[in-house]
């Protein structure tokens, strides 16, 4: 075999192997933010996604309750629980699990099926800020709400933006807790989610 023809022969072989492996690389995962530390960040949502977040919050409503897209970190105030699921809560500036007044804060890690903390409200509306993620990527068939034992179940989505929800019509000087759950779990496939909050006038 000549020279030229050993030349052209490899040269066809190589951009063969160069199309399968065009073909069999794995698509590339969405970029990550890096944080200080060098740890990686949750994947941030897009504009859009964040967009229709909203607007199906909005349309699934109760009556009694109202949201506002505030955006950033929600700001932690009174004392502060830390809940984590099947975990102890560890609470900062004040009895664990004591009745609490109005304004409280919270955070919460790994979370799918949860009670927060028993408070009482001197006023018939108060609100609640709340952003959370996804501690694992899930399928869109998975939601997270929190229902207010005096009446009222919000989705919340794990795009962590900070929404602000506001409970009208709620009975004064009455024991109530916030429950903490996600949807559509099945044997092992558990959706859990990790995020922060406060519950304010």
């Amino acid at each position: 075999m000549s020279h030229s023809l050993v030349k052209r022969s490899l040269g066809i072989a190589a951009a063969a192997t160069t199309g399968l492996l065009l073909l069999v690389a794995p698509a590339q995962a969405a970029p990550k933010t890096e944080l200080a530390d060098g740890e990686s960040a949750k994947p941030t949502a897009s504009a859009a996604e964040i967009e229709a977040n909203n607007a199906a919050v909005w349309a699934s409503l109760p009556p009694n309750v109202t949201m506002t897209v505030t955006g950033g970190k929600p700001k932690l105030q009174g004392s502060i629980d830390h809940y984590t699921q099947n975990g102890p809560t560890v609470t900062t500036g004040m009895t664990p699990f004591a009745v609490s007044a109005i304004p409280y804060s919270f955070t919460f890690d790994g979370v799918w099926s949860m009670d927060g903390r028993d408070f009482k409200s001197t006023k018939t509306s108060f609100c609640k800020d709340i952003e959370a993620t996804w501690d694992y990527p899930q399928g869109s068939y998975h939601q997270f709400k929190v229902s207010l034992s005096a009446g009222g179940t919000i989705t919340v989505p794990t795009d962590g933006v900070t929404r602000t929800w506001c409970w009208s019509n709620v009975p004064t000087n009455t024991t109530m807790h916030f429950y903490y759950f996600s949807t559509g779990n099945s044997g092992g496939d558990i959706a859990k989610a990790s995020g922060s909050g406060s519950v304010h006038y």
